[in-house]
């Protein structure tokens, strides 16, 4: 299982970084798109010059409404791509994905697909979804931006194993204790406090950025 980060505010060279977050999840008989940046153009680029295509997709999970995680869903819908989003998005913007695609409205925790799950929309005032993957070693979480509270995230997460790492926007995530025990920690986008989750966690530590890929095993 191979995941790659698309978009993201930091690039590797040769790539375009930009505010938002993508990445790709390579399953065996599967590949799934949490999130798709902003401008379309860039995720794009950055997928051509990555070896991806759209064509390569057959499942998109958005983890919440803002542009930055959604703003290049567009250039990606067409018929034959399930689209996964929380219950809670606006009936017209469910309408306009439904019509180019196959809707998937989330509202609680459930399985996506063989090894993977979301978490359901959680959060008051932001409603977000996390998506939760199987590895041999134990459960990776993947978020948008964390608005829940990566606290909220890991409690549904844990019903279905063990978690040994995140990865995603956490915003200003700073309850550390709650990483101690992760073997993959990979703060993205709007994770404000980097610095100092790299220096309490260096050997789990691993910055995001667009180009990065990981091999979960």
């Amino acid at each position: 299982m191979k995941l790659t980060i698309l978009y993201d505010n930091v690039a590797e060279q040769g790539l375009m970084g930009g505010w938002g977050f993508s990445c790709l999840l390579k399953l065996d008989d599967e590949n799934i798109l949490f999130d798709t940046g902003w401008d379309g153009r860039m995720l794009l680029y950055n997928m051509k010059k990555l070896g991806k295509s759209p064509d390569q997709i057959e499942r998109i999970v958005i983890s919440h409404s803002h542009w930055d995680h959604m703003g290049s869903l567009p250039n990606l819908l067409r018929d034959g791509v399930e689209v996964c989003v929380p219950q809670s998005f606006s009936k017209h913007l469910k309408e306009e994905i439904a019509s180019r695609s196959d809707l998937h409205e989330v509202k609680s925790a459930q399985k996506i697909c063989e090894g993977v799950w979301t978490t359901g929309e959680l959060g008051e005032r932001i409603k977000e979804q996390s998506l939760v993957v199987k590895t041999a070693k134990g459960l990776v979480v993947i978020t948008g931006c964390a608005h829940p509270g990566l606290g909220n995230i890991f409690a549904v997460a844990s019903k279905f194993g063990k978690i040994t790492g995140v990865l995603g926007g956490m915003h200003g995530f700073d309850d550390y204790a709650l990483m101690k025990n992760l073997t993959l920690i990979s703060p993205s986008h709007c994770t404000v406090n980097k610095k100092k989750i790299a220096e309490l966690f260096p050997e789990a530590y691993v910055e995001g950025r667009a180009g990065l890929k990981i091999t979960l095993e």
